[in-house]
C-alpha cells in the first residue's frame, strides 16, 4: 500500500495518471480486510452453499494487479461458438461472423440494405461521415441521397425530431425498425443509449441559437456548471467515474467510493441515488462504468465484485451477471460499459484487456481483444461507446489510442498516438460518440478533453491540470447531452464538470 501511495503522488506530480485505478485514499474494504469475518458479520444469517448459490454472490475483489502475460502476436476474435479469426483478415458475409453480428445480420440485413439508400461505394472500414443517415446499419456506415425527396423527407423528420426532444420523448429511427431484447418490451431502437445520445438525429439539426454542432465544439471551453464535492450527502461525490445521459437529457453518475448510483436531471439537480457497499443484489463495490438501455434501465459495472448488474429505472434490482475469472462471460475489474440500440451489451473487461459483449439477459455473445500492442489488441481497455451506425469505440488506455471496431471485432480505425499535441493522447479513459460521429474523448495523462470530427479527425481541445474551472485531476468518464453540453467526471476534484 506505501508503495502504492508514493506511486500515486508520483503520478499526481507528473500528470502521467496511466495505473491509478485504485482509489487509495479511501479506507481498505472489509472485504480485503477480513474476508471471513465481512462474511461472517454480512450474511450470519446465511449458510455457506445459499451464498454460494446466490445470483449475486460473487468472488472478493483483490487489489493487486492480475498477472502480466506473454503479449500475443497476433489478435483474436472470438465468438460464443469458439471460432477464431485474425483482427487484420478480411471476412466475407457469413465468414468469422460473430453471434451478435449474424443476429444483426439474420433480423435485419435484407431490410436495412433495403430501407438504408446509398449514393457512394464506401467500404466498412470508413468512419461514417456527419451526414449519414439516423437508420443504424449493421457494420455499415451507409450514406444518405441528397435528391429533393430524401431533402424533404429529412426536413420532415427532423420536425418530428425537435418535437420529441423538446417532448423528452425517445428518438425513433428514420427506418423504424421494430425490435426489443430488454424484456419483451417494444421501443423504437432509436432511443439513445450511454454514452451515445441524440446530439442530432438527422445532418443540419443544429444546436442553440442555430448553431451547427461543428461550430458548437469548437467553441468549448467555457464551464457551464458544476455538481459535486467531496462528501457522502446527496449530491455529492467520492472519487465519481462512469456517467451516463438518458433520452430526456437527465444523467446518472457512478459515485465510485461512495458505492451508488446518483441521478440528476438536465439541470444537475439531484433527483434520487441508490445502492450501498457490498456484494449482494443492488449492492456495489467501487463501481465504474454506467449505462442507460432504451427502456430506462440502468447497467453497472461494479467493479470490485466482478460483475454487471441490471436495475429498473425505478433503481430496483433485476438481474446481475458475471464472477471474477478469465473465461468466456466472466470477468476481471469490469469498467466501461455501454449498449446498442438493439439492448445488447458491450462490457470493458480491463484486466483481461478485452470487450465481451451479452445479451440483455446476460447471455455471453462474443468477444474481441487481447494483451497487446498491436491493431486490435489491447492493453487495459477502460471505456466504451457504441454509435449509432454500430461502430464500437474504445478506449485502449495504456496503449494510448481508441480503437473503433466494427460489431464483428474488425478494426476500423486508430485514433491517436502518445504524446501532448493536439491528437495525441496519454492514458485516455472515458469517451462519448453523439449520434452524427463526433467523438469526444477524456485524455487523462494530458488532464484535457479532446474533440474529434465523425471521421476521425482532430476537432478541438480544452483544459489543464488543478481544480478551477475547466482544469482537471483525473479525468474518468464523458457524456453528451442531446443539445452538445459535455459532461465529465472529474474524479480526484469529486465532481461533474459541464460544458
Amino acid at each position: 500500500m506505501k508503495e502504492r501511495r508514493s506511486r500515486l503522488a508520483r503520478s499526481r506530480s507528473s500528470h502521467a495518471l496511466g495505473n491509478d485505478d485504485d482509489d487509495l485514499d479511501e479506507p481498505v474494504s472489509p472485504t480485503t480486510a477480513s474476508p471471513s469475518a465481512y462474511l461472517a458479520s454480512r450474511y450470519s444469517g446465511y449458510g455457506g452453499s445459499d451464498l454460494a448459490r446466490s445470483r449475486s454472490s460473487h468472488a472478493l475483489k483483490s487489489r493487486d494487479n492480475s498477472p502480466i502475460t506473454e503479449r500475443p502476436t497476433r489478435p483474436a476474435i472470438v465468438t460464443a461458438a469458439g471460432s477464431s479469426t485474425s483482427a487484420a483478415a478480411d471476412s466475407k458475409d457469413g465468414e468469422a461472423m460473430s453471434s451478435w453480428a449474424r443476429y444483426l445480420k439474420n433480423k435485419y440485413g435484407n431490410k436495412i440494405v433495403k430501407d438504408t439508400p446509398s449514393t457512394s461505394s464506401s467500404n466498412a472500414s470508413a468512419v461514417p461521415s456527419s451526414s449519414h443517415s439516423h437508420g443504424a446499419g449493421v457494420g455499415v456506415g451507409g450514406s444518405s441521397s441528397s435528391s429533393s425527396g430524401s431533402s424533404a423527407a429529412g426536413r420532415s423528420h427532423a420536425s418530428d425530431v425537435s418535437r420529441r426532444l423538446s417532448l423528452g420523448l425517445p428518438l425513433r429511427q428514420a427506418n423504424e425498425l421494430a425490435s426489443s431484447d430488454d424484456d419483451g418490451s417494444k421501443n423504437g431502437v432509436g432511443s439513445p443509449t450511454s454514452p451515445t445520445v441524440a446530439a442530432a438525429a438527422v445532418a443540419g439539426i443544429t444546436g442553440a441559437a442555430g448553431t451547427s454542432l461543428r461550430e458548437l465544439y469548437l467553441r468549448k471551453r467555457q464551464q457551464l456548471f458544476q455538481l459535486g464535492g467531496r462528501g457522502s450527502e446527496p449530491g455529492s461525490f467520492t472519487w465519481p467515474r462512469g456517467v451516463a445521459v438518458g433520452p430526456d437529457n437527465s444523467f446518472v453518475v457512478a459515485d465510485s467510493s461512495n458505492h451508488r448510483v446518483q441521478v440528476f436531471d438536465s439541470n444537475g439537480i439531484f433527483v434520487k441515488s441508490f445502492g450501498e457497499f457490498g456484494c449482494r443484489e443492488g449492492e456495489f463495490d467501487c463501481l465504474a462504468g454506467v449505462a442507460i438501455n432504451r427502456i430506462g434501465q440502468y447497467i453497472i459495472a461494479d467493479r470490485y465484485n466482478h460483475r454487471i448488474q441490471v436495475l429498473d429505472p425505478q433503481g430496483r434490482f433485476l438481474r446481475a451477471f458475471g464472477s471474477q475469472g478469465i473465461t468466456d462471460g466472466k470477468f476481471n475489474y469490469p469498467w466501461g460499459i455501454a449498449t446498442d440500440s438493439l439492448g445488447f451489451i458491450y462490457v470493458c473487461d480491463k484486466e483481461n484487456h478485452r470487450v465481451q459483449v451479452f445479451q440483455s439477459d446476460g447471455t455471453f455473445v462474443g468477444k474481441f481483444g487481447k494483451l497487446g500492442p498491436l491493431e486490435g489488441e489491447l492493453e487495459h481497455p477502460h471505456y466504451i461507446a457504441v454509435s449509432n451506425t454500430n461502430r464500437v469505440i474504445v478506449s485502449d488506455s495504456n496503449n494510448h489510442r481508441i480503437q473503433i471496431f466494427d460489431v464483428n471485432g474488425k478494426v476500423l480505425k486508430i485514433i491517436g498516438s502518445e504524446g501532448s499535441d493536439d491528437g495525441q493522447l496519454k492514458f485516455p479513459r472515458g469517451i462519448a460518440v453523439d449520434d452524427q460521429g463526433y467523438i469526444v474523448i477524456a485524455d487523462a495523462g494530458n488532464n484535457r478533453i479532446q474533440i474529434y470530427s465523425p471521421d476521425g479527425t482532430f476537432l478541438k481541445t480544452f483544459g489543464s491540470w488543478g481544480s478551477g474551472q475547466t482544469e482537471f485531476k483525473g479525468l474518468e468518464g464523458v457524456g453528451i447531452m442531446s443539445n452538445g453540453n459535455i459532461l465529465v467526471c472529474d474524479r480526484e476534484n469529486h465532481r461533474v464538470q459541464v460544458f
